[in-house]
């Protein structure tokens, strides 16, 4: 049986937590955006060579809605619209971005741009929604050296390992990119 003064210290307790997990989780939130746009100059810098600057500040701007339109979605957290996001992506490219493609009269950069610019925005969204959901589908993990790393870190925190995890991506494509585009 708990005493009142365990009851008072235990509500209190939990009070502080409750109080100080948005901070860390929107301190956490803004490092791995910060570490995701230092990603996204790694590969901003290996590409710039083969590209213009207009094609690279277009880029860079796909690159930061998709990340923002991922933090709506992700917490919102309701699984229809995560479907539903995703599958809007995957109409909007493979059938819609076809047929203007088709249909437009403007010259061939303009409609390669618009094609960069589609693939960039729903590939990245598509994969972050995906590494999200992995995060979330993690049961039973506990690390052995790091206490903090546990399945209930992981999904409290998914959204933003997600874009950790899209910058590591980033940061080895950067490289490989580096060493494809050196070839031609």
């Amino acid at each position: 049986m708990e005493t009142r003064t365990e009851r008072t210290l235990r509500k209190r307790k939990k009070f502080w937590k409750d109080i100080l997990s948005p901070p860390k989780l929107l301190l956490f939130l803004i490092l791995s955006f910060i570490l995701y746009m230092l990603s996204m100059i790694t590969w901003v810098k290996a590409i710039n060579d083969a590209v213009n600057y207009e094609m690279l500040i277009s880029i860079l701007t796909v690159n930061i809605v998709t990340v923002s339109i991922f933090m709506v979605v992700g917490f919102a957290n309701i699984k229809p619209v995560v479907l539903f996001v995703k599958s809007l992506g995957r109409i909007a490219f493979t059938v819609w971005v076809v047929l203007l493609v088709q249909h437009l009269t403007n010259d061939q950069a303009e409609q390669n741009l618009f094609i960069i610019i589609c693939t960039l925005f729903i590939v990245y969204l598509e994969v972050l929604l995906d590494i999200n959901d992995m995060f979330h589908q993690i049961t039973n993990y506990q690390s052995i050296k790091f206490r903090f790393l546990n399945t209930k870190f992981l999904q409290d925190y998914s959204i933003p390992l997600s874009i950790l995890t899209l910058a590591i991506m980033n940061v080895i494509l950067s490289s490989f990119i580096e060493n494809f585009i050196s070839i031609f």
